[in-house]
């Protein structure tokens, strides 16, 4: 049976808001019911420090990595379940899958429910896709493969992609697979210093592999690709500049209803 050929799962977060945290994740069924350890990781100053160690303290074979404003319907672990026991057949290699991703090509693969656009985009696909970049909305290790978050990476982006090629240089893989969540977060009009900072960071690491594509911005190589992209966000910054001060970090949106009327549930 495939729930058996699937090891135990444990769901890590990075949490900076208890109050999103209690109103999206922890109210997914799979963490609801106890089939999943819970971690949540607190006051770290990176994502991929935070995750290293997480996995240091936890034994999990499978952990998955999600946004703490993210909803895993009911039933979701089972497409999780259906894509690790393909693979296993298929791809014995592989290290890291998500829900949303970007191929070699450049090709973007998977769905999620987006509260930037309220609506689900994306289609789920029949089989895996293997793939060079993931969304950080959620990630899946395979503990035994070996692959480890980068803890000089700073701030909370771009992890996805790092995973992704840190598996790809030990000879792993990563997919996408069917298995849609509801990510409600708020939508952001621009890129920050903080993104600019992890992408210069991952720009330097795999010199050697640019460009690399990713589902927001590709990682380019010194020039003027990359000086018009870092602008083009810089005056959009200035632009937004005088917004309102800090918000909630989610819109506040009822995911279970979202998933229900999804037939996700």
């Amino acid at each position: 049976m495939i729930a058996n050929r699937v090891p135990a799962i444990e769901v890590v977060a990075a949490v900076n808001d208890e109050a999103v945290l209690q109103a999206n994740l922890l109210r997914s069924p799979l963490l609801q019911r106890g089939e999943a350890a819970f971690r949540a990781q607190r006051g770290w100053a990176s994502a991929s420090a935070a995750f290293v160690d997480a996995m240091a303290a936890g034994a999990a074979e499978l952990v998955v990595f999600a946004h703490q404003d993210v909803y895993l319907p009911e039933g979701w672990e089972v497409g999780l379940r259906r894509a690790i026991a393909g693979l296993d057949d298929s791809d014995p290699e592989w290290a890291v899958l998500g829900v949303y991703g970007v191929t070699r090509a450049g090709r973007q693969v998977g769905q999620v429910w987006s509260s930037g656009l309220g609506r689900a985009f994306g289609e789920p696909p029949a089989t895996p896709v293997c793939v060079d970049a993931l969304d950080e909305v959620l990630l899946v290790l395979r503990r035994s493969a070996g692959v480890r978050f980068d803890p000089g990476l700073p701030g909370f982006h771009l992890y996805g992609t790092d995973i992704v090629q840190s598996a790809i240089a030990r000879g792993r893989s990563a997919h996408v697979i069917a298995a849609p969540v509801v990510h409600n977060s708020r939508p952001s009009p621009f890129l920050g210093a903080d993104y600019f900072r992890a992408y210069r960071h991952l720009a330097r690491k795999w010199r050697d592999r640019l460009p690399i594509a990713n589902h927001v911005a590709p990682l380019l190589p010194p020039g003027a690709a990359r000086l018009a992209l870092r602008t083009r966000h810089w005056l959009l910054a200035q632009r937004h500049a005088l917004a309102a001060g800090p918000v909630r970090v989610d819109r506040g949106l009822d995911c279970v209803h979202i998933a229900r009327q999804l037939g996700w549930e």
